[in-house]
C-alpha cells in the first residue's frame, strides 16, 4: 500500500502585493490545515412513536478534506464520527444519545481524492423527546488521527399535539422518486448552492390530521425580503404524511443569502416551513457577495485602471474580467482553488470583522496594512495613555517593519501615521 501524501499550502502564502514579497496567513488557521473539515445539519420529521420526534443528523465531507490511500480498489480514506445528543444549551449539559459509525469512501483516480465538489454524505437517526437540544459531532480521519469537532443547536417540536403540522425543510442537491414512490434523496448539508450550475431541491412532509387536500405555496425570498420566485400546487392528501419536492431554478437566484419557506392550507388551518441557504458565484471564495463591491477591494493588489475597466463593463463581462484577474495569478493553476484569491478575501473578510466602524474594515488604515501584510507579530496597544491620542503599534518582526495607527478623533478611527513603505 502506498500511502498519499497530500500536499498543503505553506504557512506563509506569498501574495503578489506591490513592493511586498512575505504575507503570513492568519495565525488561527494554521491549526486548521490538514483537519477533517464538515458540515453537519439535522431535521426534524413525524416519527412513528407517540411522544417523540425523529431526528435526521447527516454529516457532508468534501473528499478533499480526507486523506486517501492507494489501495487494491483504487484510492480509499476512512473516518470515524462521534455524535453526541446533549439536553440543554450548551457541552456541558447530560447527554441523552450517542452515535458513533464509520465510513469508507473509495474513488478511483487521485484527482478525485482532491475535489471540493464530491462529498461523502453519512446520516443518523435518533428518536428525541421535544426541546433544545445541542448536537456535537467529531470527525476522525482514521489515517491521520486528526479530529475536527463541529456543534450545533437543535430545537425539537412535536408533531403529536394534533393540527395542520410539516416537518422541517430538507434542501437536497438531487432528489429522484422510484417507481415504489420512495425518495431518493442527496442532502445539501451546508444549505450553499455554487453557481447557476447547480440544483437546489427542498424535500416537505406534510401531517394533514384529516384534511383531505392541501394547497401549497413555497417562496423564495432574497435577503431584502423580496419574493423573487413563486411556486403553487395542490396535492390530495396522504394520512399520516404527505411527502412531496419542489426544485428551484438556480438560475434565476443572485448570490447572496435567501430564504425558502413552504406554506400548506388545508382544512381552515394553516401550517409554514423555511430554511435558509446561500447561493454563492462558482469557483469563488464565501465572502465574494457583491461583484462590484469585491473589484473596489481589489484596490490593494490592482491599478486603478483594472479596477475602473472591470467596474466600466456590463455584468457578464465585469465577470470575466474579474475571473481573468484571478487566473493569472493563480499560484496553482492546476487545482481547483485559487488560494490566492481565497487568502485575499479571507483577509478582507477578517478586517470588516475586526476593524469595521463609520468605515468598512478593509477601507480603513490598519485594514490595508493586514490585507496587504497579513497579520501582525506583535501589537503594542495604548487605549488610555494620559498625554496622548490611543494608538497602536504593529511589529512584522521578519520585515523588521512597524506601523503606528492613531485614534485622532476618538471614534475608534486608528489612522496610520508612520510610513506604509518605509
Amino acid at each position: 500500500m502506498r500511502y498519499l501524501r497530500r500536499i498543503s499550502l505553506p504557512l506563509a502564502l506569498a501574495i503578489m502585493l506591490p513592493l511586498s514579497s512575505h504575507a503570513q496567513m492568519p495565525r488561527g488557521r494554521f491549526q486548521e490545515i490538514g483537519l477533517p473539515r464538515f458540515d453537519i445539519n439535522a431535521v426534524s420529521l413525524l416519527s412513528d412513536e407517540p411522544g417523540l420526534t425523529r431526528v435526521i443528523a447527516y454529516i457532508e465531507i468534501p473528499y478533499e478534506n480526507l486523506q486517501f490511500l492507494r489501495s487494491s480498489r483504487g484510492y480509499e480514506a476512512n473516518y470515524e464520527v462521534d455524535l453526541s445528543v446533549l439536553a440543554g444549551p450548551n457541552e456541558s449539559s447530560p447527554r441523552v444519545r450517542n452515535e458513533i459509525w464509520r465510513s469508507t469512501v473509495i474513488v478511483s483516480t487521485f484527482k478525485q481524492t482532491n475535489s471540493r465538489e464530491r462529498f461523502d454524505i453519512s446520516e443518523t437517526s435518533v428518536q428525541l423527546k421535544p426541546g433544545r437540544y445541542t448536537m456535537v459531532a467529531t470527525v476522525t480521519d482514521l489515517e491521520t488521527r486528526k479530529k475536527k469537532k463541529a456543534t450545533r443547536t437543535l430545537q425539537v417540536p412535536s408533531y403529536h399535539l394534533g393540527g395542520l403540522a410539516m416537518g422541517d425543510l430538507l434542501l437536497a442537491r438531487e432528489i429522484e422518486r422510484t417507481n415504489t414512490g420512495a425518495f431518493e434523496i442527496v442532502p445539501n448539508v451546508d444549505r450553499i448552492v455554487a453557481g447557476s450550475d447547480e440544483a437546489l431541491f427542498v424535500y416537505y412532509e406534510i401531517y394533514p390530521n384529516g384534511a383531505d387536500t392541501l394547497d401549497v405555496r413555497a417562496r423564495v425570498l432574497n435577503s431584502r425580503g423580496d419574493a423573487i420566485h413563486e411556486i403553487r400546487n395542490a396535492l390530495a392528501a396522504e394520512s399520516p404524511v404527505t411527502r412531496d419536492y419542489l426544485s428551484v431554478p438556480a438560475n434565476k437566484l443572485k448570490s447572496g443569502r435567501h430564504v425558502v419557506e413552504i406554506q400548506v392550507r388545508g382544512r381552515n388551518q394553516s401550517t409554514l416551513k423555511s430554511a435558509r441557504f446561500e447561493v454563492r458565484m462558482s469557483g469563488l471564495p464565501a465572502s465574494v457577495q457583491n461583484m462590484e463591491v469585491a473589484i473596489r477591494q481589489l484596490r490593494y493588489i490592482a491599478g486603478h485602471r483594472t479596477t475602473d475597466r472591470m467596474l466600466n463593463a456590463n455584468p457578464a463581462d465585469r465577470r470575466q474580467l474579474f475571473r481573468d484577474f484571478w487566473k493569472e495569478k493563480d499560484p496553482s493553476p492546476n487545482t481547483p482553488e485559487n488560494e490566492l484569491m481565497q487568502e485575499y478575501y479571507n483577509r478582507v473578510s477578517e478586517v470588516n470583522r475586526r476593524f469595521g466602524g463609520m468605515r468598512e474594515g478593509w477601507e480603513t488604515d490598519r485594514g490595508e496594512v493586514y490585507i496587504r501584510f497579513g497579520p501582525p507579530d506583535d501589537i503594542e496597544r495604548h487605549p488610555f495613555e494620559v498625554d496622548s491620542r490611543p494608538y497602536e503599534i504593529w511589529y512584522y518582526h521578519d520585515r523588521q517593519r512597524r506601523f503606528v495607527f492613531v485614534d485622532e478623533l476618538g471614534y475608534g478611527e486608528y489612522r496610520l501615521v508612520s510610513n506604509l513603505w518605509q
